[in-house]
C-alpha cells in the first residue's frame, strides 16, 4: 500500500510542476497612460513619438524610498508596438499593458488617418493590450498631457481615468472605450471622445473631439457635448441652467431616455429624437414673488427647459450635419439595427444621405422634486 501510494505521490507531482514561463509581479512594469504623437522632428528616425506612464513601486508603502511617485518614458518608433521593444534597453523591467487605463493620441496625428489605422488595428489584434482602456484627443501633444508633473495628480494614468469616471455626474465630455470607439467608427464612420487641454502644471477635460474615417474634423464644446450626449442617451447626470424671471433655476437631470425613429417618405428620411428627461429643481426664485411649489410654476419651467434642450440639440445637430457631416449621434447604427432595407438603399451614399436628414427634435421635460421645505 506505501509503494502504491509513494508511485501515485510521483507521477503526480509531473503534472504540478508550476508556471515555468511566470513573472513575479515585482518584475513587471505596470503601464497605466499611453500617449501618441505625429513625430514631427527631422533628426528623430521613427513616425511615432510613444510616451508611457507607470507607477513607480519606491514610492509606494509607508517608508516610501523614492519621491517621485511615477516615471515617464518616451521613445520614438517607426510603429507603436515597437516603441515598448526600444524602452527594454533603458528600463530593468518589462511593461505590462493590462492594466492600461487610458490612451491619449495627439491632434496632429489625426491628420494622417492610415497611421492612425495602423495604430488602432494593433491595439485591436494584441491581446496584451485592454481594450476597455479610454480614449482621449490631446488639443495639442499627447507628451504634454501624460507629462502633467503635480504633486497631487500622483500617477497620472489613475488620475486621468478617476477624471474620466466624472461624465456620470457631468456631461461636458463623452467617456469613450477604445472598443466603443472602434464600434462607433464600424457603424457611423464618426464618433466624439474627450478632449484634454494642457496647461502649465495641470490639464483639462472639455467638450470632445469630433472624428470622421480616422481624421480629426473638429471641436465641440462643453454644452454642444452635453446635447449630443442627450440625442445619444449617453447623460447620467447633469445640471442646465435657465433664465426665469430675471433670475436663474437650476434643473439636475437624473434620467434620460432618448430614443430615435426613423421613417421614409416619398424618398424623404425623417428621424425624430425624442429626449425625456426626469430630474428636480436644485435653485429656483425667491418664494415670495412666486409659489414654486404651484403646479402652475412647474408647468413654465418644464416648458422653459425643455425649449432650452431642444435649442441645444438641434443646434449640435446642424453642426454635425452640415459643418463636419459627422453623424456623431448614431443615427446611422440605428438605421442598420432596426430598418436594413433602407439601410441597403443609403449605406454607399451616406456622405451625401446624412447631411440632408430631416431630424426633428422633440423634448419632454419632467420635475419630480421642487425642494424639501415651504
Amino acid at each position: 500500500m506505501k509503494r502504491f501510494l509513494m508511485i501515485f505521490l510521483i507521477f503526480t507531482m509531473i503534472f504540478l510542476s508550476g508556471c515555468w514561463d511566470s513573472i513575479e509581479i515585482n518584475e513587471r512594469n505596470f503601464v497605466t497612460l499611453s500617449g501618441v504623437d505625429l513625430n514631427k522632428d527631422p533628426d528623430e528616425e521613427g513616425r511615432y513619438v510613444i510616451t508611457y506612464v507607470y507607477p513607480n513601486i519606491g514610492a509606494v508603502g509607508k517608508n516610501p524610498s523614492q519621491k517621485e511617485a511615477k516615471f515617464v518614458k518616451s521613445t520614438v518608433a517607426e510603429t507603436v508596438f515597437d516603441g515598448s521593444r526600444q524602452l527594454t534597453t533603458r528600463i530593468n523591467n518589462p511593461f505590462f499593458f493590462k492594466h492600461l487605463k487610458v490612451i491619449v493620441i495627439g491632434e496632429e496625428l489625426f491628420k494622417e488617418p492610415e497611421m492612425i489605422k495602423e495604430f488602432f488595428d494593433g491595439i485591436n489584434r494584441d491581446p496584451r493590450i485592454n481594450t476597455k482602456a479610454m480614449v482621449v484627443v490631446a488639443q495639442g501633444t499627447a507628451k504634454d498631457v501624460v507629462s502633467t508633473k503635480m504633486e497631487e495628480l500622483a500617477v497620472i494614468g489613475g488620475y486621468l481615468n478617476s477624471m474620466l469616471q466624472n461624465d456620470s455626474v457631468a456631461a461636458r465630455f463623452t467617456s469613450q472605450t477604445f472598443s466603443e470607439v472602434i464600434k462607433d467608427f464600424d457603424f457611423c464612420g464618426s464618433t466624439i471622445v474627450p478632449r484634454a487641454v494642457p496647461k502649465k502644471n495641470e490639464f483639462k477635460l472639455s467638450g470632445g473631439a469630433v472624428l470622421k474615417d480616422y481624421r480629426l474634423v473638429g471641436w465641440v464644446g462643453e454644452k454642444e457635448n452635453r446635447a449630443i450626449a442627450l440625442a445619444r442617451n449617453k447623460v447620467k447626470s447633469e445640471i442646465i441652467d435657465i433664465p426665469y424671471n430675471g433670475t436663474v433655476v437650476s434643473y439636475v437631470i437624473t434620467n434620460v431616455i432618448s430614443k430615435k425613429r426613423v421613417s421614409e417618405t416619398g424618398g424623404k428620411i425623417k428621424v425624430d429624437l425624442n429626449i425625456s428627461t426626469v430630474g428636480y429643481i436644485q435653485q429656483c426664485p425667491n418664494g415670495k414673488k412666486e409659489d414654486v411649489f404651484s403646479q402652475q410654476f412647474i408647468d413654465k419651467v418644464e416648458e422653459k427647459i425643455s425649449e432650452t434642450i431642444k435649442k441645444e440639440v438641434e443646434n449640435s445637430v446642424v453642426k454635425l450635419q452640415k459643418k463636419y457631416n459627422a453623424d456623431a449621434i448614431g443615427i446611422a447604427e440605428y438605421i442598420y439595427k432596426f430598418k436594413p432595407n433602407l439601410w441597403e438603399k443609403v449605406n454607399e451614399d451616406w456622405d451625401e444621405v446624412f447631411p440632408n436628414l430631416d431630424i426633428n427634435v422633440i423634448v419632454d421635460t419632467k420635475i419630480r422634486r421642487a425642494g424639501l421645505t415651504r
